[in-house]
This record gives structure tokens, C-alpha cells and sequence, in this order.
């Protein structure tokens, strides 16, 4: 079952929107009245929906949706709001927003809003995670050429040669190349650092 947190700071309308997102089958796991107490909930719960009211006193729901997604809070949010205005929307946008229901909120309209949020929310996910491992990837494929320098200029060998001793010794030791890389150039720095 998908956990969702409402946010609105109007006591009937989080009842009205839990009641919906019941009926839809989702669990309303936490209820706030401000962007501030959503940021603390999300952070406590970590749901997969914050369903969120725009104009709130402490946070607005922009602002406390900027936080729970730079912190990866909650799966997605979507914001509510009886103003359709293009800042709003910009500012969402920018937010990394998934999700956008006007005021009155209608309950037929909810849960296609939800599921794309949260498909579009996983796609972006997904998208900062590979683009994560291709920079891991390239980080270590650069500490590997270092200590590769390195080995061979110690080692007086060439560097084709370097690279088969570090991806024996990885084997051998059973660690991954980029971990002895670290290994090498730390040494090298530490020998530098003593001369």
C-alpha cells in the first residue's frame, strides 16, 4: 500500500483529501498544517506521496517541497492550490515537483496525477542513480590511471604493464581495482608529504 502524507493548512480539507486517498487505497500515514511540520513528518516517514497545499504560513509548500526532495524525503510530492499561475508552476518546476492538482481537488482526477508523479519521480531516480554510478565510474577509472602513473614510474615499468600488476594484486587481495588505486596514491601523498 502507497503511504502518503497530506498537507494543507485547513483542517477539512486534509479530511476531505484523507478520506479520497483512502477510498483510493492509499495509507494516509501523517497530516500537517505547514510546510515545516511536512518537512519533519517526511523526515520521520519517509512516504511515497506528499500530497501538499501551496500557500501555508512557515514553509509554503514550495519551499517545503525543495527540502524533502533535495533531502529525498518522500518518494514525490504533489502540490495542491486554487492558483494556477505561471510562478507557481516555475517554481515547482524548479522545486522538482511531480505532480500539480488545482483546487477543488476532484477525486477522479487524483489518482492518474499520483501514479504519474510517482512514475516520473522513480524515471528521475533512476536517471540520478545512473548518472551517479557513470561518475563513480569515472572517478575510478581516474584513480586507476593515477596509480597507474604511479607503479610504473616506481616500479620502472610501462604503463600497460602497471595496469596488469594493479588488476592482479585487485584479484589477489580481492578488492576492487579502485580501492587499491585509493590505496597507492594515499601512500604516495603520505611519501610526498614526509619528504
Amino acid at each position: 500500500m502507497r503511504r502518503v502524507i497530506v498537507v494543507d493548512d485547513e483542517p477539512i480539507t486534509r479530511m476531505d483529501l484523507g478520506e479520497m486517498l483512502r477510498e483510493l487505497e492509499f495509507e494516509v500515514v501523517g497530516e500537517a498544517g505547514d510546510g515545516f511540520d511536512a518537512v519533519e513528518l517526511c523526515r520521520r516517514l519517509h512516504p511515497d506521496v506528499v500530497l501538499m497545499d501551496v500557500k501555508m504560513p512557515v514553509f509554503d509548500g514550495i519551499t517545503a517541497a525543495e527540502t524533502i526532495l533535495r533531502q529525498d524525503l518522500a518518494g514525490c510530492v504533489v502540490l495542491l492550490t486554487a492558483f494556477g499561475d505561471r510562478e507557481i508552476i516555475d517554481r515547482a518546476n524548479a522545486a522538482g515537483v511531480t505532480g500539480y492538482i488545482v483546487k477543488p481537488v476532484e477525486e477522479r482526477l487524483l489518482l492518474p496525477t499520483i501514479e504519474v508523479a510517482l512514475a516520473q519521480s522513480r524515471r528521475l531516480r533512476q536517471s540520478r542513480e545512473e548518472t551517479q554510478r557513470a561518475g563513480d565510474r569515472l572517478n575510478d577509472s581516474k584513480l586507476i590511471h593515477r596509480a597507474q602513473a604511479v607503479l610504473a614510474r616506481d616500479q620502472k615499468i610501462s604503463e600497460s604493464r602497471a595496469y596488469e600488476t594493479l588488476r592482479r594484486m585487485s584479484m589477489d587481495k580481492r578488492v576492487p581495482m579502485a580501492s587499491l588505486a585509493r590505496s597507492i596514491l594515499e601512500q604516495e601523498e603520505s611519501r610526498k608529504e614526509s619528504l
